[in-house]
């Protein structure tokens, strides 16, 4: 082999070389695979399939029915005088009458959110999210805004029905509560902190059902939620009215509080249960109110002593009185019953009790599993509406005093040693009555030196004075207070 030939082999080689290394840069990168029974699968395009669980298919199919509610509000708010250095409760008493607070009406702005349940307009939201509303502004998703009226809303059971002119709008499904399980993934629709983030758009947040059936008490507000879903889905202020939603996209329950100590969230929110919330819906929609039903049971605990004296275990609670002509009354509930199941809810105590009746509507069915000398009994009926025309009749309002005529039902709802006069069902804050210091349960047996044995009395007594002085019972005590107006 002359020269000439070693150079064409080593150009060869270095040919060679560069080909094989152009090629390495620009094929195409195999991608990696498995084998999936007789099948080769990408793993790249598992992956991506994966990234579309069940939590991202229930925020897209929700998302689009969670609305922004904004709401205009008038408050009455107080302020003492700016030269009044005593802030201290002590002082603010001792002082309040020499340099005394002013009341006036502010409106502010709050924010909520709400739930489009039907494409005809119908959003669920909190009760506490448009009280005392002078306009309600609500923002879809998509950025459209409408007017929003309010159709029916319950301070007791914190719920609100609104609707907006619109139609064909995207609504969201209403599930099942009672199938829910602790340990179950559940989805938080809301808009935390309103518009903070400039974005119509919901937030959505993650977490697990932590308990069911929990009573709480609003630290804020003298409201009760009984009956209620736990979760450690994130709720922050604004969220209060979105949905609770499964991993199915079915709303299970509308968020209505948190437990705070900062303001924010801390693993510890509780939402309304959607099968409350139907009843609610039903009820409004039907009859453009929320009727109050009439159960007509007054119960008590099984205390040791009851036990031993009816000769039965210490569960359930006993009847101590059926209002007359009620649907209980007429089904044959008798006082000395135990009960001890609603709709076979078990009822151990007074707080099971007042769970099962808190989110009792006008027409539901109760069967009612009670003990009576020891036999066991079922009784079932149907809640009836408490008519309010026949309380009104008897009921007198005079300085924000709300006086009602001593019958059955006040003597056993205030536990009263009297069979006739006045007994105070309400009294209005910043009345007269209230700077008095009336309260509800109070009996007013004079206003001056008239004795009161009816409403009657007490109107004529009202009217002939203008300095008075009421004297009361108050669960066994006798006071006198004095009113100048």
């Amino acid at each position: 082999m002359n020269g000439r030939d070693y150079v064409f082999v080593v150009v060869g080689l270095i040919l060679g070389l560069v080909a094989v290394r152009l090629y390495s840069v620009i094929k195409p990168r195999p991608a990696a695979y498995y084998y999936e029974g007789a099948h080769l699968v990408s793993l790249n395009a598992e992956v991506s399939k994966q990234r579309a669980n069940a939590i991202v298919v229930a925020a897209q199919r929700v998302s689009p029915a969670v609305v922004s509610i904004t709401v205009v509000q008038t408050k009455v708010v107080s302020a003492s005088p700016r030269f009044s250095p005593f802030a201290d409760d002590f002082f603010h008493d001792f002082f309040r009458d020499f340099f005394p607070e002013r009341y006036y009406k502010q409106q502010i702005r709050s924010l909520g959110t709400g739930l489009i349940i039907s494409p005809d307009g119908y959003i669920i939201t909190n009760e506490h999210v448009i009280t005392n509303a002078t306009k309600i502004q609500v923002t879809l998703p998509d950025g459209r805004q409408f007017d929003g009226r309010v159709i029916t809303s319950e301070l007791s059971h914190d719920l609100a029905l609104l609707r907006i002119d619109a139609n064909d709008l995207p609504f969201a499904e209403l599930g099942n509560s009672d199938d829910l399980m602790i340990g179950e993934w559940v989805v938080a629709f809301g808009n935390p902190f309103g518009f903070l983030l400039e974005d119509t758009r919901p937030t959505v947040t993650v977490g697990v059902v932590s308990a069911l059936n929990r009573s709480i008490k609003s630290t804020r507000e003298d409201r009760v939620y009984k009956g209620m879903i736990q979760t450690d889905a994130a709720i922050n202020p604004g969220n209060s009215g979105g949905p609770l939603v499964n991993v199915l996209g079915e709303v299970v329950g509308v968020n209505t509080a948190i437990f705070t100590s900062g303001g924010g969230s801390e693993g510890i929110g509780f939402a309304k249960p959607i099968n409350d919330v139907k009843k609610f819906i039903d009820e409004s929609r039907q009859h453009g109110r929320v009727r109050v039903p009439w159960i007509g049971l007054w119960i008590k605990e099984v205390t040791g002593d009851i036990a031993e004296s009816l000769d039965i275990k210490q569960h359930g609670v006993l009847v101590s009185g059926v209002d007359d002509e009620s649907a209980a009354s007429r089904a044959g509930i008798k006082e000395g019953d135990v009960i001890l199941a609603i709709n076979d809810r078990p009822i151990a105590k007074i707080a099971d009790w007042n769970r099962c009746i808190s989110n009792v509507y006008v027409d539901d069915d109760l069967v009612i599993t009670l003990i009576r000398k020891g036999d066991t009994r079922k009784v079932n009926f149907v809640v009836e509406e408490f008519k309010e025309s026949d309380f009104l009749k008897t009921m007198v309002v005079v300085y924000g005093i709300h006086v009602q005529e001593i019958n059955k039902r006040l003597v056993r709802e205030y536990n009263l040693p009297y069979n006739d006069g006045v007994v105070v069902t309400k009294v209005e804050s910043n009345s007269a009555g209230h700077k008095l210091g009336v309260a509800p349960g109070d009996v007013i047996l004079m206003v001056g030196n008239v004795r009161i044995h009816n409403r009657t009395d007490f109107q004529k007594a009202i009217r002939s004075q203008r300095d008075m002085s009421f004297i009361i019972d108050r669960n066994g005590r006798v006071i006198q207070l004095y009113l100048g107006v």
